[in-house]
């Protein structure tokens, strides 16, 4: 079976190696995608390990150089369809085209109805499109002429993590989050901090990898109504993630100048099963000025509409010489405020281009 993994940009690298741990073969990788094949286990097990995905499709059919409608209604029709839906299912049809002589959205979801209409059982066969049910997701998807027909097994994206219910302005996504901490190289036995962190995701996605607990066990997926995994496969295979948790101690911290923030972070890291262990703070950020630090740091300050201009550039230059005064603190920050760049000396930190929900960022680090 192939089967493709959406993502948020810049992190399929971190994608591919979540799937490359399952023992799988990776077919293809390009922006926001990753293509790989496997056993049918695979729907399960992805559903309930990616940190970094977004949505897990199953591949249908795919077919170069679609080129016209009457291709197109071809290749969907050619799809036995009637071994993945029951009678009158609810469908919801998404198109995608992105370089491409097929760009109509429009168009391309009437061809696709007219052709599963025809595979399923034949002209009067009716797509039920009631608001209310829960529908199985087609997306067809199109790049350079290349079309791919996918099935989601996923349902809701992957990233919408269960413990966070309420979040202040401007949340990082929790998927963004996990690779955050996956990109900072963090050794699990160092101190772990974030001096700004609003409704705590860093921290408890920090937690989540450090403690190897799967980040999608306590929510259904599309693929357990449709015909794709038997029950008793995917109920295994959820019980043998679970056993897979180490119960070791880390050391986790976290602080806000806001209170009211500091106490909805307690309310996420609660419903996470995981309060008792982040240690939790109120305090201003330049408290720590003075002090020497010799923790891994990830964090995503305030920017923006979030703070005035000249408060921007006193916090930015603040988290510069912080990182000045502690040459053994491993520090990373993710911002939109480009104009970091000025405020810094640029031979002195990396960046890396990522995408937090399509606002352009950069995640700084210091050599």
């Amino acid at each position: 079976m192939k089967f493709v993994l959406s993502t948020i940009a810049g992190v399929e690298s971190i994608a591919k190696k979540e799937i490359e741990k399952q023992w799988w073969k990776i077919e293809e990788v390009i922006d926001r995608l990753v293509t790989f094949s496997g056993k049918k286990e695979l729907i399960a097990n992805v559903n309930y390990w990616s940190r970094v995905g977004n949505k897990l499709y199953l591949l249908m059919w795919e077919a170069d150089n679609i080129t016209d409608f009457d291709a197109l209604f071809d290749l969907v029709k050619w799809i036995n369809w009637k071994q993945i839906f029951k009678k009158d299912f609810p469908i919801y049809v998404k198109s995608s085209s992105i370089r491409s002589e097929l760009f109509s959205a429009r168009t391309i979801q009437s061809i696709w109805k007219k052709a599963i209409v025809k595979s399923l059982v034949g002209e009067r066969w009716i797509v039920n499109e009631d608001e209310n049910l829960q529908k199985a997701e087609i997306l067809i998807l199109i790049i350079d002429n290349k079309a791919r027909i996918l099935l989601n097994t996923s349902g809701n994206a992957l990233h919408m993590r269960w413990y966070r219910t309420q979040a202040w302005d401007a949340p990082i996504k929790e998927s963004l989050a996990a690779a955050l901490v996956l990109l900072s190289n963090w050794r699990f036995k160092e101190n772990f901090y974030d001096p700004f962190c609003g409704s705590w995701t860093i921290p408890i996605e920090a937690l989540m990898i450090a403690k190897n607990i799967a980040p999608w066990l306590k929510r259904a997926f599309a693929f357990e109504k449709l015909w794709l995994l038997d029950w008793e496969t995917s109920e295994n295979l959820r019980a043998l993630a679970r056993k897979k948790t180490f119960d070791w101690d880390y050391t986790i911290m976290g602080s806000d100048i806001d209170p009211e923030m500091v106490e909805l972070a307690k309310e996420n890291a609660g419903r996470a099963w995981l309060a008792w262990e982040i240690n939790f703070e109120r305090k201003d950020f330049k408290e720590y000025l003075d002090k020497e630090l010799y923790w891994t740091l990830v964090s995503n300050p305030p920017y923006w509409e979030r703070l005035k201009e000249e408060d921007l550039k006193w916090m930015y230059n603040n988290i510069d010489k912080l990182f000045r005064l502690n040459p053994e603190l491993k520090g990373w920050i993710i911002s939109s405020f480009m104009e970091f760049d000025w405020l810094i000396k640029k031979d002195t930190y990396k960046k890396r281009k990522l995408y937090n929900w399509g606002e352009k960022c950069y995640f700084w680090r210091r050599k």
